[in-house]
């Protein structure tokens, strides 16, 4: 009979596994005491069999800091390898069908969280990066140990399928009958592979890994409940021809189920900064529900703990060596600011057949991930156990942004894509959500503010904001209570904001200063990455808003 399982124990082991899926949306926490795992719970020895000498190895580092891998496949099969329920792929999910998606890792996310309890760091990799995907030995039962090519320079996100193809061409030549061996054998090879390549780019060796797929993700935030979150812009993202979400939320404060969590974290048409704004909705998300956990007292709770273990432990996948005690305390650093959501930064576009991938340069990621992840000389703040959490109230809930004073319409005038959202967001950083944003055709001059009746005072007060020129005029054409605003060449965006976070050193080390730039405008003319962090300075009550 196994031993009683402490509360302090289970607490990090429902917070690892469900933010695993919910980012991958993961973060991480203690799943492991004492290498038990709740009968039926996947695990993976992937990291392990990457050894010293092989392409892709890191040596692991000293100390008890925690680098997570978090990995959101994008596919539609469940862990036996069987295609989801087209019912719910298709109907409720509007994920497309089982035969897109593949294997691609579509959510990766490094993570250092350190020892001492100080700011959690966490690095999206851009999943079309163009990286060097290493091969190496991977030990299939039946086959002994095979060589997996090296895959070359391709998208990272590929690194786990081609790999995964490759071992289930030779499982498949043995003869093997049992699709669900298969289907765990080759998977393990497509971790393996991640990890090479991850471990390649980045310099820093992955301590514990967390792995989720759509049904995984719809899952968890189904058990968790409704999650709140927040954009700057109004989402609107029809299906048309295949593609597109369905999303279709208003700017502000949301309350969403598991299938429209699904929609705000697939986005990625109809953006002002397309994948990156896609993956700073990963980021938010994760903080969100981070937010809700500790809001709602779930880590201080025996019983909701385990009925959320009992969801999550048949879709997630975590590493068979986690073994440490308590990380509670450490995993609620990632609300309340005391987290860093970074996107890796790209330096341009090349084509790999007849699709675009995002050109990175290594020496400068692996400068900079190394560099973040050995810094840990923030002081920790004071931990939040089970005994005493429950004497502080938990902070209200976030309120609904207000409903604007009129109907605020952002058309754009010019050529420039995404501009009627990035004005939408300034407006927002103001105090002024937007109700909706679309064209206004592409050659106008001047920026023009027209009102219907009763709103000339807002109209007024949006001129200021905007900083244009031309007076607002009433529209007879307008209706009342509405506001219509096209944008155009005049215009120019407010400067990118920075923020500046200096962390208290241990005694006899320096004082540390980052300067970040908010996601506003963290993409160049090209619309590439900048690797700024998602700001946080206009979260409501710990919920980020991005677009």
């Amino acid at each position: 009979m196994s031993e009683k399982r402490k509360p302090g124990l289970i607490a990090g082991r429902v917070m690892a596994a469900t933010l695993s899926v919910v980012v991958v949306l993961a973060t991480g926490a203690v799943w492991f005491g004492n290498k038990q795992l709740t009968s039926g719970g996947h695990t993976t020895d992937s990291i392990n069999q990457i050894k010293p000498g092989q392409q892709g190895y890191v040596a692991p580092h000293l100390g008890n800091d925690v680098n997570l891998l978090l990995i959101g496949l994008d596919s539609r099969k469940d862990m036996n390898g069987n295609d989801l329920p087209t019912s719910l792929v298709e109907g409720e999910l509007h994920a497309g069908s089982s035969a897109i998606g593949y294997y691609n890792t579509n959510v990766l996310i490094l993570m250092h969280i350190p020892a001492n309890g100080g700011t959690v760091t966490a690095y999206s990799i851009p999943r079309d990066s163009d990286v060097e995907r290493p091969g190496g030995p991977a030990a299939i039962p039946g086959l002994g140990t095979v060589q997996v090519p090296d895959m070359g320079k391709g998208k990272i996100k590929e690194a786990y399928g081609d790999a995964k193809n490759f071992a289930d061409t030779k499982l498949a030549a043995t003869g093997l009958k049992d699709k669900a061996k298969e289907e765990a054998e080759s998977r393990e090879v497509g971790r393996e592979a991640t990890i090479r390549a991850v471990q390649n780019l980045t310099g820093v060796h992955v301590d514990h890994l967390a792995e989720v797929n759509l049904l995984g993700f719809y899952d968890t935030v189904n058990a968790i409940g409704n999650i709140q979150v927040c954009l700057k812009a109004p989402a609107y993202d029809p299906i048309e021809d295949g593609a597109g979400t369905g999303l279709n939320l208003p700017a502000g404060v949301s309350t969403i189920d598991a299938a429209t969590a699904l929609q705000f974290v697939r986005q990625r048409f109809h953006l002002p900064n397309g994948d990156l704004d896609r993956t700073h909705r990963q980021q938010a998300f994760l903080a969100s529900v981070t937010q809700k956990l500790k809001q709602e007292g779930i880590l201080n709770d025996i019983g909701s703990m385990q009925k959320l273990l009992d969801v999550v432990k048949n879709d997630v996948v975590i590493d068979d060596g986690w073994s440490v005690l308590d990380f509670a305390s450490q995993a609620s650093n990632l609300t309340g600011g005391n987290a860093e959501f970074i996107t890796l930064p790209t330096t341009g576009t090349v084509m790999i057949g007849t699709e675009s991938a995002l050109t990175v340069d290594p020496v400068a990621i692996k400068k900079t991930v190394t560099t973040a992840f050995t810094n840990d000389a923030a002081v920790a703040p004071p931990p939040t156990t089970a005994s005493t959490a429950g004497s502080t109230p938990p902070p209200a809930p976030p309120s609904t942004t207000p409903t604007p004073q009129a109907n605020i319409s952002i058309e754009n005038g010019t050529k420039t894509t995404g501009l009627a959202l990035k004005v939408s967001g300034a407006l927002f950083d103001a105090g002024i959500p937007v109700s909706k944003t679309g064209n206004g055709g592409n050659n106008v001059q001047h920026t023009t503010i027209r009102y219907g009746a009763g709103e000339e005072a807002l109209a007024k007060q949006l001129q200021a904001k905007l900083g244009t020129k031309t007076a607002p005029t009433a529209s007879s054409s307008v209706p009342k209570g509405s506001i219509v605003v096209t944008i155009g060449y005049d215009y120019k965006l407010p400067p990118a904001k920075t923020s500046t976070s200096t962390s208290t050193p241990k005694p006899g080390q320096p004082t540390s200063t980052s300067t970040s730039t908010s996601s506003d405008n963290s993409a160049d003319s090209s619309g590439l990455s900048s690797g700024a962090a998602v700001d946080m300075s206009g979260s409501k009550n710990g919920i980020p808003c991005v677009y």
